[in-house]
């Protein structure tokens, strides 16, 4: 049914809030998990659980207080030190936070759905009237029943309306340790299971609760941001002025020439600066992704019955906000093959020579106009031989073409859609999906994806994206008298060649370029270029490269360094092989930009165009 609530400010700054709490919960609660004396964390968790408990009852949101009042009842009791943290108690209490994730994303939509949570609670009930572990006084021990007592009685008339006011302790006298409550509670559970199909809060943990069209700014930046707005106004108005003069005849042309010339230069300081500005606002640190991941290596690790340690390297690094959002399922998909296919189980480990407990790194770090992402383990690594097996069984490639394969062609076999080296598929894998996700999303974001491993020792595999999607440094080139950019990051060196040093190997145009080979691609064959009556014998090869990958473009000469804005070219033209996109040159041209990553996969058979 729709939510009724009078002051809608009021629900906002409630779900503001209360996302920003279940976002670092999940965090916490696997590190209390790892360090269960560490009473600061246990104190934070409570304190987030009972802070959502009081907003929701004073918005009137009763499925979502009885599940937090029992969960905050659970984690009373381990502050108090009558329960011990435990994996098994862990593993409730993260059930009973993905159903609140779940209630509270039913709020978002602006509808309270009534969903069963009476198989969750049934759950925490136990940990309330379980002896403590510890003496503790009476008093404390006497609201613990309460909690459960009037709990079993709602849950007896949920077909009705649950109650807010769940616990008045006036009526709960009965003796702590009451030994059929719980089955009473049990027995109630499957009839009011019928009803409603319980919700799965495993496919609800890695849900993202926040709001994606906001972003959450420094107020320095926006200080900062202020300042260089008002230098744009008054470089403006000198602008304005100079053209007056000039219109009234009132300038000298040559001072004007010199006063022009400073206000070109003041002017593109101005906007370097608030360009700049604009998009820090934009960048948020990777750590809104990463923070999701502890959860998912316990869960998946307790599936697998293998032991992992995740490390987590700098999750403050700052990535622009629309790559943020794009990155989460190719790192998802990439832990779990790490988990699955890379680390082994303890017996497994142990017989290797390693220690019981497997590892797993992710890490984050700058390098220059990029950011690089790692995802390593120290598991089995990959056998290339087995991944060439299970490539030819599924026809994806034929004997001929696995043998002059170089190692790293072999690994990237993995990327191919359909592959798999699991015999069956499971829920976790199997379908050759997963990696063919990763590599179509990867590069969507004009990013790069390498693979580095060592059979037996463990396999890396690295991310470099683009800290933006908005603007990049280019290298305009000319084409047959047409201007194509080419994204600079991708540039590895520029050449001034005679073209009779070309060779043609295999059908394909290769120059020798120090100790190794490299294939060229001719744009104006790529993109059907009229050439020149009269053609030079000297052109420019331009060398982009990824990882290990080098391919050479043939233009006609060098224009220059520019910073460029990307811009769509819309849906009708998105899928034209060798571009990116497009901008516009400060003479109103409109230049199309060269995706480096399509060329260099196309360059690795034969030059695109013939």
């Amino acid at each position: 049914m729709p939510i009724d609530c009078e002051d809608q400010e009021l629900l906002e700054g409630f779900l503001t809030e209360t996302t920003e709490l279940l976002e670092k919960l999940d965090d916490d609660l696997v590190a209390l998990e790892k360090t269960p004396t560490d009473t600061d964390l246990l104190n934070r968790i409570f304190r987030s659980i009972h802070t959502v408990k009081g907003a929701s009852s004073f918005l009137g949101f009763d499925l979502l207080v009885r599940v937090t009042h029992k969960t905050e009842d659970v984690l009373n009791r381990l502050r108090k030190g009558e329960l011990l943290v435990t994996s098994e108690i862990m593993d409730v209490v993260l059930e009973a936070t993905d159903l609140v994730k779940t209630l509270v994303a039913d709020i978002k939509a602006g509808e309270i759905v009534d969903r069963e949570i009476d198989e969750t609670i049934t759950k925490l009930i136990p940990l309330l009237s379980e002896q403590p572990q510890q003496p503790q006084p009476v008093a404390e021990t006497v609201e613990v029943p309460s909690a459960a007592a009037v709990d079993a009685s709602a849950s007896a008339t949920e077909a009705e309306q649950p109650a807010v006011s769940e616990e008045p302790p006036q009526k709960d006298q009965t003796p702590p340790a009451s030994a059929p409550m719980p089955p009473a509670v049990t027995a109630v559970a499957p009839s009011t299971a019928k009803k409603t199909a319980p919700p799965k809060p495993v496919d609800k943990a890695g849900d993202d609760l926040s709001d994606n069209s906001t972003v959450r700014v420094d107020v320095k930046r926006l200080d900062d941001l202020m300042n260089q707005v008002g230098e744009l106004v008054l470089e403006r108005n000198r602008m304005i002025q100079l053209n007056q003069d000039l219109q009234g005849g009132n300038s000298d042309h040559v001072l004007f020439g010199e006063e022009f010339g400073k206000l070109t230069k003041r002017m593109n300081f101005v906007t370097s600066e608030l360009q700049m500005q604009v998009l820090k606002m934009r960048m948020i640190p990777v750590e809104k992704v990463f923070k999701k991941f502890p959860r998912i290596v316990r869960s998946l690790s307790r599936d697998l019955g293998k032991e992992v340690d995740l490390q987590i390297f700098g999750e403050e690094t700052e990535l622009d906000r629309s790559v943020v959002d794009e990155i989460g399922d190719p790192l998802i998909h990439l832990i779990r093959n790490a988990m699955d296919h890379g680390l082994e189980t303890p017996e497994e480990r142990l017989a290797a020579g390693k220690p019981r407990t497997g590892t797993l790194v992710l890490a984050a770090v700058h390098e220059g106009n990029s950011i690089i992402i790692s995802i390593k383990d120290d598991g089995r690594g990959i056998d290339t031989d087995r991944v060439g097996r299970k490539a030819i069984e599924k026809g994806l490639i034929t004997e001929e073409q696995l043998t002059t394969m170089s190692q790293r062609e072999m690994f990237d076999l993995i990327f191919l859609p359909g592959f798999s080296t699991k015999d069956k598929a499971s829920d976790l894998s199997g379908r050759g999906v997963g990696m063919d996700v990763v590599k179509t999303n990867i590069k969507k974001l004009n990013g790069l994806i390498e693979i580095k491993s060592e059979k037996g020792m463990g396999s890396e595999f690295i991310l470099r994206l683009p800290l933006t999607l908005a603007i990049i440094q280019s290298l305009l080139v000319e084409v047959e008298g047409e201007i194509y950019s080419i994204p600079l990051s991708s540039v590895l060196e520029t050449l001034r060649v005679d073209q009779r040093q070309f060779h043609v190997v295999g059908g394909q145009e290769v120059l020798k370029l120090r100790e190794s080979v490299l294939p060229l691609i001719r744009l104006e064959q790529v993109f059907k270029v009229q050439p020149a009556a009269e053609r030079d014998d000297f052109c420019y090869v331009v060398v982009i490269g990824a990882a290990d990958k080098r391919v050479g473009l043939v233009v006609t000469r060098l224009v220059g360094q520019q910073e460029v804005a990307i811009k769509s070219l819309g849906n009708y033209l998105a899928n034209i092989p060798g571009i990116a996109g497009s901008t516009i040159l400060g003479d109103g041209r409109v230049t199309l930009i060269v995706d480096p990553v399509s060329m260099i996969d196309s360059g690795e058979g034969s030059a695109a165009g013939r």
